[in-house]
């Protein structure tokens, strides 16, 4: 496997994001994999903004400290990612003439294509595919389709800014162009996606017809998404004034019968914690996506972080049964939404999808999606018309009752915040407390048999001296550092509630040696494992800085 790694950097409002999405795009249509990370602070305008594109010609590939080609438009980007440079890397700046810098008069060319300083990112990105062996065709066809919207003048604008950028890096620096990758097949099953556009593509697919959501970063882009195909898929998107709101606004639709799902952050979740508890209690279907960030509070905004595992596990007060799954990837991502909108209305509890900023906002090439979906209703009945109340929370051997929609001639039934008697009738009284709790109970008995629930599953060898055990986002990265690790295997779980003992204590049952990678503080599927299975898992590799793994810092661990 052959990669090139490039990182634009500069400050917000200069197009940082705009101009890597642009060659990441472009070194997609080349038929590369290809990953996007995003960096920035929570500003307006200033800051120090990232975007860097790893590309290969591989199935996977997945961002790496060391860069080959850094483009800085700002004197900061010269200082703060010089870690990740090397005597091999080219650093493409106007900000400086001194070695060993190639200087580009980026504003001068942007200017003779009729620019202003806004221009200066894409001459850089002109420079870029230069050095990177990548298509001039190609990346004026990515800026064609970018700008369009803008009209054909701003097109032929940006356009004349890449073609001068790209013509001055291959006159003044041709002895300077990196080895470019051997162009792989053309992929016709591939697209180009974030995971939050994968959850909210999956949610669609899975029959949903209610969403709301108040913008927290980074679950915001799924609102966006959402609201902008609501019409084509016919849905209802809501934009609510906080995440109370929003979540029982989501609670009242499902209980009228529509598939129903909310997004937020670690912030947004808390406050929607006591309304989850009566998504738990009247047994209505729901599904919230938690897009993690680094907390307590208002933590780090626009950085990423696997800190609200345990959270969501006991979210809410006292005890009723959840779903908590916890997607890799944006294939995963697309499942789980699916998926977690059918088990909810099955099992009529909430279901919690975790993501992070790490996977809602980059971007990855991977395999096209199915598109046809026929979705199976679950628990709705027609009663027989009756002037009686409807056992709405009739005792059964699964745990499951039968749901009326609201209106029917013989449903008449209360659904409030109290326990409550198969009617649904407010109750203090010790068999119906009793009663309600179990039956509620049994349905994780039904659920953890359920097929359709993603078991853990094995990369790598069978057996192997050490075992690398993680969930969630870090699943590209550990699988990357398993080429590079020998005589070592990998345990991946897309779902964590309830805990798979059995598929966990199967694929681990000849494990030497078991480490876990998370991105929190304590080890939080360390303590889940010890609570669920009594394994001790004795090595941890933690990372808490708001960034996520890169697989050189795995190996390092490892090595």
């Amino acid at each position: 496997m052959a990669s090139l790694n490039f990182k634009i950097t500069g400050a917000a409002g200069e197009g940082i994001k705009s101009a890597g999405l642009i060659l990441a795009k472009t070194a997609f249509r080349s038929n590369f994999s290809v990953h996007g990370y995003t960096e920035y602070p929570s500003l307006i305008r200033g800051g120090h903004n990232t975007f860097q594109v790893a590309y290969s010609d591989s199935d996977q590939t997945t961002p790496v400290i060391k860069l080959d080609l850094l483009v800085a438009l700002t004197p900061e980007g010269l200082k703060v990612h010089q870690a990740e440079t090397d005597d091999r890397t080219i650093v493409l700046t106007d900000q400086s003439k001194e070695k060993p810098f190639l200087h580009i008069p980026l504003l001068k060319l942007a200017k003779s294509a009729g620019g202003s300083v806004i221009h200066k990112n894409i001459v850089s990105l002109g420079a870029s595919c230069f050095f990177l062996g990548l298509s001039l065709d190609t990346l004026l066809l990515s800026i064609k389709e970018t700008f369009q919207a803008k009209g054909q003048n701003v097109v032929s604008q940006n356009q004349q800014a890449a073609t001068l950028g790209f013509k001055y890096a291959q006159d003044n620096f041709i002895d300077k162009k990196l080895n470019s990758l051997t162009t792989p097949k053309t992929k016709t099953n591939q697209i180009f996606i974030t995971g939050n556009e994968a959850l909210a593509l999956g949610a669609i697919a899975g029959g949903m017809k209610f969403y709301s959501a108040y913008p927290m970063t980074p679950a915001t882009s799924i609102l966006h998404y959402l609201a902008l195909h609501q019409k084509e898929f016919k849905f209802v998107v809501r934009h609510a004034e906080d995440e109370i709101g929003v979540i029982n606004m989501a609670i009242g639709a499902s209980f009228a019968g529509a598939r129903s799902m909310v997004a937020t952050s670690g912030g947004g979740f808390s406050l929607m914690t006591e309304a989850l508890g009566l998504s738990g209690v009247t047994e209505t279907p729901l599904v919230v996506v938690l897009v993690m960030r680094p907390g307590p509070a208002s933590g780090m905004p626009t950085w990423t972080g696997q800190g609200d595992l345990l959270f969501a596990i006991n979210a809410s007060q006292d005890e009723f049964p959840r779903i908590i799954l916890t997607p890799g990837d944006p294939a995963e991502a697309f499942a789980s939404s699916h998926l977690a909108l059918n088990l909810s209305e099955k099992y009529q509890l909430p279901v919690v999808i975790i993501s992070d900023k790490y996977l809602a906002e980059s971007y990855f090439s991977t395999s096209k999606f199915e598109t046809q979906f026929k979705n199976q209703r679950y628990g709705l009945t027609t009663p027989k018309a009756s002037d009686e109340p409807f056992a709405r929370y009739a005792d059964s051997k699964s745990g499951i009752s039968l749901r009326p929609l609201p209106g029917q001639p013989g449903g008449v039934h209360l659904a409030n915040s109290y326990e409550h008697d198969e009617l649904g009738y407010a109750t203090e009284t010790s068999t119906e407390r009793i009663k309600q709790v179990d039956k509620r109970a049994r349905k994780m008995l039904q659920v953890i048999k359920d097929p359709t629930l993603p078991q853990p599953i094995l990369y790598g060898p069978e057996s192997a001296s050490t075992t690398l055990i993680s969930w969630g986002s870090n699943k590209g990265v550990i699988l990357e550092a398993l080429t590079k690790l020998p005589d070592t295997n990998f345990v991946h779980l897309p779902v964590c509630w309830p805990f798979p003992t059995t598929g966990f204590n199967h694929l681990t049952q000849n494990s030497k040696k078991l480490v876990s990678v998370e991105c929190n503080a304590t080890g939080q599927l360390a303590k889940l494992i010890r609570q669920e299975t009594g394994v001790k898992i004795n090595q941890q590799i933690l990372k808490y800085d708001g960034r996520p793994f890169f697989p050189s810092e795995i190996v390092a661990k490892l090595t």
